[in-house]
């Protein structure tokens, strides 16, 4: 069902039930008022009876007449009797009355009862130290009929206000889910051909407004993702043909004729070069495709940050003899975190080579210490710096700084690692000043040891 209908529906039904529940109500307390007028009626008649049988002869004669003129008024199929109060009074009875009715009669002066149509009424007067009963039954028949006719009023009044509310809230629904429909008919048109056309914010204080204005800021996230995307493929494309260039124009040089020992050798090792670089950036590739795509099922576990840095140091020693790297942990604690110390080693080793390389293999220096609940690693360098403009940019794949193009890198190593981090609920900042080098600092949360 679609919510037009559903809206029309639920309108309908929700004023039907209450345009129901409101005749009801008025049909019943319409219904109370006309039994307790016809009671005082039936208290009326009464009185005239009262007057009529036990007090004739304390009127003047034209009184009399009035009031027989009165009585002579009868109600609808109206009986009466007149009787002592005694205690058989119930065997001089000529009706059948509620045996309730009667017990309140003799007990408080005054009542009355209702059986089907027919209602009654009695009333104990005392004349000459004498008790009488006064018990008069009449039908209301103008009334009853006043009340049929009501009825039907009522009824025919609530089917016609239910089949125009069906009609209106069609109409109603119709139109206010019209500008919906117009979106839906908009949204269903933008593809990759017009990706940057929005749908139209009249008022962007209603739940329309709202709903475009939320609808365009996840067009303008997908444009932003597949803009990324795009320059993402042609940085990739574009540093994987370099290495393959030289590659291929080595081997297509070597190729030929014949060159001497050391043509050949210089030649291989250029294309061993190249190749370790290509490598490298291919692995770094994957490394960022995995991490970013399997953040979930990535293997954390109680590890030491002192222990992880300690071995990326030792590698970084062994892999460049000219790295000069000076480790401070001002504190004998043994720093845990719930981690992947595979990928953390990573991440400090992408760090602190990168401030030896661009340093010119200057002293770096690395601090571990501990505040309040979270560990911070300091990596400071000496060298060309990172300008201000290109620090919010280093996160992107394969952007760097353009004081930092003449140095070998692919611009992989620091989005990598700040995924790396993202993944350790931690946080990478970069403090930096043109010619006079660069901090880094690494700040993660102290893992919660239950004991």
């Amino acid at each position: 069902m679609k919510i037009r209908d559903k809206l029309s529906v639920s309108f309908s039904l929700g004023a039907s039930l209450t345009m129901m529940a409101f005749g009801i109500a008025i049909y019943f307390f319409f219904a109370q008022y006309r039994k307790t007028e016809f009671n005082n009626r039936l208290k009326q008649r009464i009185e005239v009876t009262e007057k009529l049988f036990l007090e004739k002869e304390s009127f003047s004669e034209e009184s009399f007449k009035t009031i027989q003129d009165q009585f002579l008024n009868k109600l609808p199929e109206e009986t009466e009797e007149v009787l002592e109060l005694t205690d058989e009074f119930h065997t001089q009875l000529q009706e059948t009355y509620p045996d309730q009715f009667l017990k309140d009669l003799a007990a408080k002066g005054e009542a009355f009862f209702s059986s089907g149509d027919r209602q009654g009424a009695g009333k104990v007067f005392h004349i000459q130290q004498k008790d009488y009963l006064v018990i008069l039954t009449a039908i209301d028949r103008i009334g009853i009929k006043l009340m049929d006719h009501f009825l039907t009023i009522i009824f025919i009044g609530i089917s016609t206000c239910i089949l125009a509310m069906i009609i209106i809230s069609y109409g109603i629904s119709g139109y206010i889910l019209n500008p919906i429909l117009l979106k839906i008919r908009k949204a269903n048109s933008i593809s990759a051909k017009n990706i940057y056309e929005r749908l139209t914010v009249r008022n962007p204080d209603d739940e329309l407004g709202q709903l475009a204005i939320a609808f365009n800021n996840l067009l303008d996230r997908v444009t932003e993702s597949i803009e990324k995307q795009r320059s993402f493929i042609d940085s990739a494309s574009h540093e994987i043909r370099n290495p393959l260039t030289i590659i291929i124009g080595e081997s297509e040089y070597v190729l030929e004729r014949p060159r001497s020992k050391e043509e050949y050798i210089a030649s291989f090792k250029v294309v061993t070069e190249e190749a370790d670089r290509l490598n490298k950036l291919v692995n770094n590739l994957l490394k960022l495709s995995g991490i970013s795509s399997k953040q979930s099922t990535m293997a954390m576990h109680l590890i030491s940050v002192r222990e992880v840095l300690n071995a990326s140091l030792e590698k970084l020693a062994y892999l460049n003899e000219d790295y000069k790297i000076h480790f401070h942990c001002d504190s004998a604690e043994d720093f845990q975190i719930n981690g992947n110390s595979h990928l953390l080693e990573t991440s400090f080793m992408n760090l602190i080579e990168n401030g030896c390389k661009f340093s010119y293999n200057k002293p770096v220096q690395v601090t571990l210490k501990r505040s309040n609940d979270e560990i911070i690693i300091s990596i400071k360098d000496e060298g060309i710096g990172i300008p201000a403009e290109d620090i919010p940019k280093l996160i992107q794949p394969f952007h760097r700084a353009h004081n930092a193009r003449k140095i070998d890198g692919v611009g992989i190593g620091i989005p990598l690692t700040s995924k790396i981090i993202e993944l350790h609920m931690g946080t990478l900042e970069f403090y930096s000043v043109l010619n006079k080098g660069t901090e880094v600092i690494v700040t993660l949360p102290i893992a919660k040891i239950n004991f």
